[in-house]
């Protein structure tokens, strides 16, 4: 009887960890230069010191992602100064971000709401930089896959600044099935073990 219980408890074990998704964002890094600015989004609520459609850089306060992109050099990006941070919000739930983040720094972090929720998938710049990224150095483009949906996300910065452009949202198709093709066969492994059980006996 203990090893049915042990074999029960280790199935219930594995349907958790297959039914249940790991709660963290991924990021992911390419340093090619954008073919095109977008138009900049403007924050649906900003706290603190928020530069929104601005173009160019002024030392000591912000640099701009563009700067080193042949062409585009005055395009318009948004700014986030110390201790602030810009909102948007979406009508539809979402999971992909993907932006220009200009000289990534430790202090640039991005949070993620879904009905006034913060989700556990906030990312900060180190997670960039183990990404690939180099610290302070011109921009990348970042694409973040969160494993929930969210319908919010806030660029905070904990000193100046936080620059980005080209802000793009999206819901990509997380295989959902996964977690139930592996429930699925936890099953079927009990199940298989309890025939050969009863066979035995």
């Amino acid at each position: 009887m203990n090893t049915l219980i042990k074999h029960f408890l280790a199935v219930m074990a594995l349907t958790v960890v297959f039914a249940s998704p790991a709660r963290a964002a991924t990021v992911s890094i390419i340093t090619d230069d954008p073919i095109a600015a977008l138009p900049v989004l403007t924050a649906s609520a900003t706290s603190g010191t928020v530069y929104q459609n601005v173009t160019g850089s002024v030392g000591g306060l912000r640099r701009s992602p563009w700067d080193t992109v042949s062409g585009l050099e005055s395009s318009a990006y948004t700014s986030v100064s110390a201790g602030s941070w810009a909102s948007y919000v979406f009508q539809t739930a979402m999971n992909t971000l993907t932006f220009m983040w200009g000289s990534v720094d430790l202090y640039n972090s991005i949070e993620f709401y879904n009905d006034g929720v913060l989700l556990n998938e906030s990312i900060v710049g180190q997670d960039a930089i183990n990404a690939g990224a180099v610290r302070g150095s011109d921009f990348v483009i970042a694409t973040i896959l969160t494993n929930g949906m969210f319908d919010e996300i806030r660029f905070l910065s904990g000193r100046n600044a936080f620059e980005y452009a080209n802000v793009e949202v999206s819901a990509v198709p997380l295989p959902a099935a996964l977690p139930l093709y592996g429930a699925g066969m936890a099953l079927l492994g009990l199940l298989g073990w309890r025939k050969r059980r009863a066979s035995i006996a």
